[in-house]
């Protein structure tokens, strides 16, 4: 058991239990095809807000959904993962759009697709060299301050639409936060009645849902419906064409907009912005995706494990091609994955299927589109920012330990004030390697040099030991067993020091090295004897252990006894409560 591989840790079930992507997949077209529907049903009102709040033409939004149908399911990388545009990358495209067109969307937009398509060609070089295992870097708490704050921002934008107020987009979020008296006086009270309407029914009908148990009724597309029924509203009622969404009725000849490659090179002057661009796209884009099929194989009831490096190269080749036929950025989405896992989705033909529909929508019912009012679409946007930054996700976060809310709340407050996600992750990050050091010095002093070796060092202490059968029955003694019965017989023990997202990347190497024999059970036996262990590493260990337990095995986390949790979550971040190092205790 001391030799060095790969190991993979999955539930034995039977081939036959385990639906498969590609040609093998296609038997089980009957679910992924009404899967298909259903999600696309959920999909193009999303499709279309999405486009609008990255400032892009509507039509936009629906074909990087279609291209991102017709390109995933022939990568792979997931199972019943949906992907397309998403919310997440709004409020920095919308930045983008607007800092290089020098506030003009339909100049800055092509550029963008620039800037896009060399994101795709960052990321399908990073898959090659596996990057995906570093998006484990990013603190849990950064993430979703960075998602709070793409709420909050979607929010904050869509406010001149809801209200009526025709008015260009502003990339300064301080500036749109004093404009917004100004546009409520001077809002269109039609227009803000279908918007708060749209909205209410969306939080309403969801509400109804959300409290009933039945599997169908989980399936009812609420923004689907909503954005029917504000479509009657506005042909009841005559809108006039600026107050409605646009979709071009021939999309191959007025839709597509293609890239200024040749604008970009050109203007060196915007060459700073495109690199903050492209950098922003590409750590967002990453850790949103590999976020996202991360959340979706655990609801996933045939229990498949996605590839993120193979992800990520899916997610890399759909943006460049995306951006070649002018759309937006590409990456799995989880309202849609869910909703494809609840129809009965069971491959990524499923997502196939989904944008052929789309498709079918696109070519013959634009007419149909271009009824819907700008106001419901903004009303939608608003749910999904609300559902990204309510008060149910400041709790649980809080839930975890009052740091976590802290440095959430750091990167929520640099990202209002600079309206750029990138400031806010940097600052946010920064934050937590504070408080880690600060932790690290307080239990063991030695300076902020030392604290820094010990948070970036590898953790892991040493795998096995040499130290006899006695040393073994003592760890086992002490163990807490989550999930595992039996006794423990000769454990393969994981000696780590001090286990935090900074270092986290090492460890994964390290477990992923190791090599269980077929056809044999393994007794992991994690050893906690550093100084601290934070959230990010809690949950990594907490799933890792799960995965083991899942494959037959038995893993437990050892030394707990000797931290101190900063709250009472089971996920909690734990200081030592022990001086100077505790592998004596191990």
């Amino acid at each position: 058991m001391s030799s060095h591989g790969s190991a993979t840790l999955e539930i034995d079930v039977p081939e036959i239990e385990k639906p498969q992507n590609g040609v093998a997949g296609l038997k089980h077209w009957r679910y992924d095809l009404m899967a298909g529907l259903q999600v696309a049903m959920m999909g193009i009102p999303l499709s279309l807000g999405i486009a609008i709040a990255s400032g892009a033409p509507p039509v936009c939004g629906l074909i990087s959904a279609i291209i991102a149908g017709f390109v995933f399911p022939f990568l792979g990388g997931a199972y019943i993962t949906i992907s397309g545009p998403a919310a997440g990358l709004a409020p920095a495209l919308m930045a983008g759009i607007i800092a290089l067109g020098n506030g003009d969307l339909a100049v800055g937009y092509p550029l963008v697709l620039v800037a896009i398509c060399i994101v795709g060609i960052v990321q399908v070089i990073a898959s090659i060299f596996k990057a995906g295992r570093f998006a484990l870097f990013f603190p849990i708490s950064v993430v979703e301050g960075m998602l709070m704050a793409i709420g909050m921002l979607i929010i904050i934008k869509q406010v001149p639409a809801f209200l009526g107020y025709i008015t260009p987009p502003i990339k300064s979020i301080p500036k749109a936060l004093t404009l917004i008296p100004e546009q409520v006086m001077g809002m269109n009270p039609v227009i803000c009645a279908i918007g708060a309407v749209s909205l209410f029914l969306l939080f309403f009908l969801t509400g109804i849902i959300s409290r009933r148990t039945e599997r169908w009724v989980k399936l009812i597309p609420v923004p689907f419906i909503v954005l029917i029924l504000a479509g009657v509203t506005a042909w009841l009622l005559e809108l006039p064409e600026k107050y409605l969404i646009q979709v071009p009725l021939n999309v191959f000849e007025h839709g597509i907009v293609l890239p200024h490659f040749a604008e970009a090179l050109q203007r060196t002057d915007l060459w700073g912005e495109f690199l903050i661009l492209i950098i922003t796209l590409v750590l967002i884009d990453g850790t949103e995706s590999l976020a996202t099929i991360a959340a979706i194989d655990k609801i996933d009831p045939f229990k498949r494990k996605s590839n993120p490096n193979v992800t990520l190269r899916a997610m890399g080749v759909s943006n460049s091609l995306s951006s070649l036929a002018g759309g937006l950025t590409i990456i799995p989405g989880g309202l849609k994955s869910t909703t494809n896992m609840l129809a009965g989705g069971r491959t990524l033909w499923a997502n196939f299927y989904y944008a052929c529909f789309q498709l079918i929508i696109l070519l013959f019912a634009a007419a149909l589109i271009n009824q819907i009012p700008k106001a419901a679409l903004a009303g939608l946007l608003m749910w999904i920012g609300w559902k990204l930054c309510s008060h149910k996700v400041f709790k649980r976060i809080f839930s975890v330990g009052k740091e976590q809310i802290v440095v959430a709340m750091v990167n929520v407050v640099v990202t209002l004030y600079t309206s750029d996600l990138l400031d806010g992750m940097i600052v946010g990050t920064a934050t937590k390697i504070v408080l880690l050091v600060k932790d690290v010095i307080r239990v063991s002093p030695g300076g902020v040099g030392a604290a820094l070796k010990e948070l970036f060092g590898n953790p892991v202490i040493r795998i096995g030991d040499g130290r006899g059968a006695r040393d073994v029955m003592t760890v086992a003694a002490n163990a807490v067993l989550r999930g595992t019965v039996g006794e423990m017989k000769n454990p393969y023990k994981i000696y780590l020091s001090s286990a935090t997202c900074m270092n986290l990347v090492k460890l994964d190497a390290a477990l992923k090295k190791i090599v269980i024999p077929e056809g044999t059970k393994a007794n992991y036996m994690i050893i906690l004897a550093g100084k601290i262990v934070d959230h990010t590493t809690m949950e990594y260990l907490h799933n890792f252990q799960d995965r083991a337990i899942e494959g037959g095995h038995t893993c437990v986390l050892v030394g707990m006894e000797h931290f101190r949790g900063l709250s009472d979550h089971a996920l909690a971040y734990r200081v030592s409560q022990v001086p100077g190092n505790l592998t004596a205790f191990a």
